[in-house]
């Protein structure tokens, strides 16, 4: 059986830790474009002004949504309707991250590190709204890709709290 000569299995060599080389340049490259997308993201959401705003209209929604005597009432009365809409815009900021990071375009550990209580407490604060939404028709999974981020970053939280 004939091995071949030490040229030819040298040349093998080269080739596949070029080979290797490519595939770790690439994964890297992927993952500092993650960490740069999750970060320009949160830079936007902390100089955009209509973030900025988004964020304020969002909490005073929360305000009037606990002051409502029903969670009904709040997300469809005329008076009530712009606090809903700016919790709904703001908990799609929420679910934009959500996707982001089970398709793999942001970093899970950065967004964790930055936006991780922000998402749970608008989570946890706008639950009712979140549970309203996905108890209508056709909208059972809205909010699907937060509802599970959520779950997961609470628990990875309650490890570290415990």
């Amino acid at each position: 059986m004939d091995w071949g000569t030490a040229p030819q299995w040298v040349t093998a060599l080269i080739a596949a830790t070029a080979g290797v080389v490519a595939v770790w340049s690439i994964r890297s490259q992927r993952a500092i474009a993650r960490r740069r997308a999750a970060l320009d993201l949160f830079l936007k959401t902390e100089t955009d002004e209509k973030m900025l705003t988004a964020y304020d209209n969002f909490h005073a929604g929360i305000n009037e949504m606990k002051k409502a005597t029903s969670i009904e009432a709040f997300c469809t009365s005329d008076e009530t309707r712009p606090q809903y809409l700016y919790i709904r815009k703001y908990l799609n900021v929420h679910e934009l991250v959500a996707v982001g990071i089970r398709e793999e375009v942001l970093d899970p550990e950065v967004c964790y590190s930055y936006w991780g209580d922000t998402l749970m407490n608008g989570y946890g604060d706008a639950k009712p709204v979140l549970d309203y939404v996905r108890n209508r028709p056709k909208n059972k999974y809205t909010y699907s890709d937060l509802e599970e981020l959520n779950a997961k970053w609470s628990m990875r939280k309650a490890k570290v709290i415990s």
